[in-house]
């Protein structure tokens, strides 16, 4: 089950804190909030059904051409959509624990799924052993989700160039990569024209926190996917205040932001540590952790919101994720999970 069901608990008139959705904490921009409530005539409309002036600012943001940007109601539905390009019962690989769509959208189209479990939680060389087998496409999260964690650069290039060798094609999903100090640097969008073989998948909803509003989108080189994109894809897939915020974002310096995310990451980390709870090292805006028992219910009794993460193919009960929230809120956290373990 997914993270960020805060309106679901809400109807309960009980007030919560929501750290199970890894959103921007310090919430939607003003200026942004101001643009999409004098935007709200737009509705009157139909969308510019070509989305001309938000694919020239992502051209901009990642020098690649437009007709290489696909753009897609959130990243979530884009993942469902590139899976129906290929024929049924392809095969899937996909590294576990990850983003549980990724197992959803191959279920969908009746793919044939290979699980790789990756040792302490990382992707290591022996995975090339899976995809010397019959694999057609690879799924590769960087940085991962749930545990934060980004690929050594030597191995990941390693595997794109076996991929390409095999004719392997890889969905590199980029969504957190946002939230990574000086995350462009880890990004292989610059490489795209070198591997036709990839699709990188972005992401705004989570960093410029709309997610209620959904904007994602696909960068590739290859033709054949995009044009299988295209045949799928409805008119007016987005909708003009989607459009508004995503033309806006892109265009804004969030480094301070992320800076102060990660402040306050380090903060959290060390103050969970100190209470007994075992924390991953994370590169993202939110931190794996462990404990001896499951805390999420109890949690809920404090008003905190956690995800769970024992549906993660690879992780049990044991294991909970919580998002970077502000000082106060992590401090909440903290001592709502001192107040439990101390019973």
């Amino acid at each position: 089950m997914h993270g960020g069901r805060f309106l679901e608990y809400a109807k309960s008139g009980k007030s919560f804190i929501d750290f199970s959705a890894s959103i921007n904490p310090y919430g939607l921009d003003q200026k942004l909030k101001k643009i999409l409530i004098d935007s709200i005539s737009l509705s009157e409309h139909y969308p510019n059904e070509d989305y001309s002036e938000i694919k020239d600012i992502i051209s901009k943001k990642h020098s690649v051409n437009r007709d290489n940007i696909y753009i897609g109601n959130g990243a979530n539905s884009i993942i469902f959509r590139l899976f129906q390009v290929f024929k049924n019962s392809i095969n899937i690989c996909i590294p576990v624990p990850s983003f549980e769509s990724y197992r959803l959208a191959a279920e969908s189209v009746d793919a044939d799924i290979t699980y790789y479990h990756m040792k302490d939680l990382c992707i290591h060389e022996d995975i090339i052993d899976i995809l010397a087998g019959n694999i057609d496409v690879l799924v590769l999260t960087n940085p991962n989700n749930p545990t934060g964690f980004i690929m050594e650069e030597r191995l990941l290039y390693k595997i794109i160039e076996y991929c390409k060798m095999k004719n392997i094609f890889i969905l590199l999903d980029e969504c957190f990569l946002d939230f990574v100090k000086n995350g462009e640097q880890y990004s292989l969008c610059g490489k795209l024209d070198t591997f036709d073989n990839m699709a990188i998948l972005k992401s705004l909803t989570k960093l410029y926190a709309f997610p209620g509003l959904r904007f994602g989108y696909l960068l590739t080189y290859n033709c054949d996917i995009m044009y299988g994109l295209k045949k799928l894809t409805p008119s007016w897939e987005i909708n003009s205040l989607a459009l508004e915020a995503a033309g806006y974002s892109l265009k804004q310096n969030m480094d301070s932001v992320i800076e102060e995310i990660q402040k306050e990451k380090s903060i959290l980390s060390d103050n969970l540590e100190n209470s007994g709870i075992v924390t991953f090292p994370s590169k993202v805006n939110f931190l794996l952790c462990k404990y001896k028992k499951n805390l999420s219910k109890e949690l809920l009794e404090h008003g905190i919101i956690v995800r769970d993460c024992s549906d993660f193919i690879g992780l049990n009960e044991n294991y909970f994720r919580v998002a970077v929230r502000t000082n106060q809120e992590n401090s909440l956290l903290v001592d709502s999970i001192q107040k439990i373990i101390k019973g």
